[in-house]
């Protein structure tokens, strides 16, 4: 099958103007066939749709080469961004498995940086693109396991799915496997791994140090740092970046910390949600101890605490909690009343419910707006009616 002539002057012209103008998808296919690309119809339009996308993803204007799973594999500028800083100190580095370069895109052009993958598409789109946004890195086609020569650094991306529609969740299809970037990472000065999120860590040596990285509502990559760039070996650091690019950080006190638990107690005025980056690195109970001794969780095994006042808005979504009462119909429908809610967003944690569902049974009719909670308390299913501590994080 021909490839997209990524090269081409022309295609670049056609691509921007189809974006630009946001051209009707049939009014494309037209244009197209009466086109010297009428051969890659299918594969123009299916990237023309991607453009915006990776556009917003990396913070460029630029034309880019990839397709749908290159894309959907790379990482995005906030987070890249932040990667960028902990290779400052390195001297040269491979960005093993390159895909289409993100990992490369926000290294500093200082630094001798070289792509390698096994794709000859994936290395052929690592070079353009890096030569498009302003700063052009070899790229190489082989296997990163048999390399004859390599750089003092490296970053790795195993490979999760190998077509669209695979399951990322299979963490022995990563490719390489854990074990060997672990070989691998014996041949270097320094380096990073980045895996999915829910890897797991009983899998990682008690040398490194790992970040849980994301934004307040999410959490994307989990990175095991070797070498010289686990700058806190043996502990665990959880980053959030804001939408002003600023990194929320807390890291363990030690190697151990992280199995710290709140204590179960009863509720307070106020209910905390910890961001994901602290509950996938299970940090949350040690940083809700740090500000406030007095913190404790609503159930064993259910990620919300509860306090007389808000926690950390960096580390923790905060309600202050309107009313409780056992999760019935009836019930809850009295609670809603009583507060005057009529807007409803409904929370679940330890509850198996539909949202949607249980609000169009509940039907709230009221003049506020308000949270709902389905969750436990002290084991008891429980409904707690709350209202969002406004944060500007």
């Amino acid at each position: 099958m021909p490839s997209i002539p990524w090269e081409d002057a022309e295609f670049a012209r056609f691509v921007n103007e189809a974006v630009q103008k946001k051209t009707d998808v049939l009014k494309l296919a037209e244009k197209l066939a009466k086109s010297p690309f009428a051969d890659l119809r299918g594969q123009i339009l299916d990237y023309i749709a991607l453009v915006p996308k990776f556009r917003k993803k990396f913070g460029t204007e630029a034309l880019l080469a990839c397709d749908k799973l290159a894309l959907e594999q790379s990482t995005a500028a906030d987070i890249g961004k932040f990667k960028a800083l902990l290779f400052e100190k390195a001297t040269s580095i491979d960005d093993l498995c390159c895909g289409m370069g993100g990992d490369s895109f926000f290294l500093s052009k200082e630094i001798p940086v070289r792509g390698i993958d096994l794709s000859e598409e994936r290395v052929a789109m690592y070079r353009f693109n890096t030569r498009a946004l302003g700063a052009p890195r070899e790229g190489i086609l082989a296997d990163i396991r048999t390399l004859e020569k390599r750089n003092d650094f490296f970053t790795v991306d195993p490979a999760r799915r190998a077509k669209d529609g695979d399951n990322q969740r299979n963490f022995s299809e990563l490719t390489p496997t854990f074990a060997e970037v672990l070989e691998l990472s014996k041949l270097y000065k320094g380096g990073m791994a980045k895996l999915p999120p829910g890897y797991p860590t009983e899998e990682f040596p008690a040398d490194v140090e790992v970040i849980y990285l994301g934004a307040k509502n999410d959490c994307r990559e989990c990175l095991v740092l070797f070498g010289q760039l686990a700058e806190n070996p043996g502990k665990t650091r959880a980053i959030s970046i804001d939408s002003a690019g600023n990194a929320h950080s807390w890291t363990s006190e030690d190697a151990s910390s992280t199995a710290k638990e709140l204590p179960v107690g009863e509720l307070g005025a106020y209910i905390a949600e910890p961001i994901p980056v602290l509950v996938r690195s299970h940090l949350f109970a040690e940083v809700a101890l740090r500000e406030a001794p007095r913190a404790r969780l609503i159930s064993a095994g259910i990620a919300y605490a509860t306090n007389e006042a808000p926690l950390d808005p960096n580390a923790f979504h905060n309600f202050r909690i309107l009313g409780s009462t056992p999760i019935s119909t009836g019930k809850v429908k009295k609670l809603l009343k009583e507060f005057d809610v009529g807007k409803l967003t409904l929370k679940k944690r330890g509850v198996e419910i539909v949202p949607e569902a249980e609000i169009k049974r509940l039907a709230p009719k009221g003049k506020r707006e308000a949270i709902l909670f389905y969750t436990r308390v002290a084991g008891e299913k429980t409904a707690i009616l709350a209202e969002s501590v406004i944060s500007y994080f």
